[in-house]
């Protein structure tokens, strides 16, 4: 079997076709398109000298006979070439200056290539200017293209066919400055919705910037406020611990540094989630402990048993069926619990005492955490000054898992936080979370 042969790849630029995708214009022409693109004044400049050789060139049969080039020819020709240099800066007075130029150059039974220019003054006012306008060009082209009928030799002996080619020629050039409005005006308006999308994505980008910093935020509010609060109730009491029972003390300070250590991991899993961690960290145990599940409703109970060593008395009750919750929902009612035993703590005390308890009835889940205000000194709640950010980041929770939540003072001189959450949240509520 002889050897295969490798057949030729085909030149993909000899067969693309101009303009199309593959295709490389010659070198002086690509120097020529960079040039005159985006450069409006040096492309009408162009398009004038253009039409002004058009308009002085030999006239076919006629050799080299230049009799042709008169005075009046020569000026009028002139005139319509270059006053299109200024077209777009004064569509419709450059477009009277070129038609006053044809209309003496027909009087005179003249007509050159440079009447071209006409058209293209037609065009100008349709694409540059208002609907009125164009209908003063029109009329105002009337009377002088009569004249162009009537007087030039060409069309003297066939005006229907003069009048039918005058008719055509204009309603072309309308035509074509319509279609450029229209083409303009839509390229105008995918810009300004691509600006629109730019705008909107900007700003759901920063939303969502906003949305993960207060949703932080929270989580950091309810974890170091929590913990400084039991931190705190320790501290104070082991104080007073420390003399009357050195043995309590010490175990008052084991507990200090336990609510730290459990504080401190938390809130490594909580910044752990801000940043991504190789995969080495494995080994160290670090990346397992940020990748470590959200506390939910089993962890209460643990919750509970740390305030409880801050001094409150706390007791827990949980009623009914629970179904399995969502993360989002546990993750929800165990901050709330710990933000209200927090202010418990904050505001009643180590000497009171709290009942949290979690009920299900029907197709509402209801959690319920209530203290009985300080024994020491009774304060009423309602006048102990501002409740800080703590009973809004509950709020906010309880919306935020398709709830709410309300506080307020209760007939035993404390506090009563409660939250009422739906079993069977709407469809959409579903897909959000």
């Amino acid at each position: 079997m002889g050897p295969t042969v490798r057949e030729p790849e085909p030149d993909q630029s000899a067969t693309a076709r101009p303009g199309g995708p593959g295709y490389e214009w010659p070198r002086p022409f690509q120097q020529l398109r960079t040039v005159f693109r985006g450069h409006t004044y040096r492309q009408d400049v162009l398009l004038g000298l253009a039409v002004l050789l058009l308009g002085l060139s030999p006239r076919s049969g006629t050799g080299l006979d230049l009799s042709y080039l008169t005075p009046l020819f020569v000026v009028s020709s002139t005139v319509q070439a270059l006053a299109l240099v200024w077209r777009r800066k004064a569509p419709f007075t450059i477009y009277c200056v070129v038609l006053a130029s044809c209309t003496v150059q027909w009087a005179a039974g003249e007509s050159s290539g440079s009447n071209l220019s006409l058209m293209i003054c037609v065009y100008t006012v349709t694409r540059y200017r208002s609907v009125r306008a164009l209908r003063a060009a029109v009329g105002a082209a009337a009377p002088s293209l009569l004249v162009f009928v009537f007087r030039v030799a060409q069309v003297q002996h066939q005006i229907l066919a003069g009048l039918l080619f005058l008719a055509c020629a204009v309603a072309a050039s309308v035509a074509l400055g319509l279609v450029a409005t229209e083409r303009h005006a839509q390229f105008e308006a995918l810009a300004e919705r691509a600006a629109h999308a730019e705008i909107e994505r900007e700003q759901r980008a920063r939303m969502a910037v906003l949305a993960e910093r207060a949703r932080f935020s929270r989580e950091m509010h309810d974890i170091v406020g929590h913990s400084l609060a039991v931190i705190t109730g320790l501290a104070d009491g082991g104080v007073r611990q420390v003399e009357a029972n050195p043995e309590r003390g010490r175990e008052v300070f084991g507990l200090i540094g336990e609510t730290s250590r459990q504080a401190l991991s938390d809130l490594r899993r909580t910044l752990g989630a801000l940043r991504e961690r190789p995969l080495e960290e494995d080994a160290t145990g670090v990346a397992a402990e940020s990748l470590a599940p959200q506390p939910g409703v089993a962890d209460i109970e643990e919750l509970i048993e740390r305030t409880r060593s801050a001094g409150p008395q706390v007791s827990y009750r949980m009623s009914g069926e629970s179904p399995e919750l969502p993360h989002s929902l546990q993750l929800a009612m165990y901050r709330i619990v710990q933000e209200s035993l927090t202010n418990s703590l904050k505001h009643a005390g180590p000497d009171t005492s709290v009942q949290v308890a979690v009920e299900v009835a029907g197709d509402s889940l209801l959690v319920t955490v209530a203290d009985t205000g300080s024994r020491a000194h009774h304060v009423p709640p309602s006048s102990a000054g501002s409740p800080g950010q703590g009973l809004a980041g509950v709020r906010e929770r309880a919306a935020l898992a398709g709830g709410r939540a309300e506080a307020g003072p209760n007939a035993r001189g404390g506090w009563t936080v409660t939250a009422r959450f739906p079993l069977n949240p709407p469809e959409e509520d579903r897909e959000l979370r």
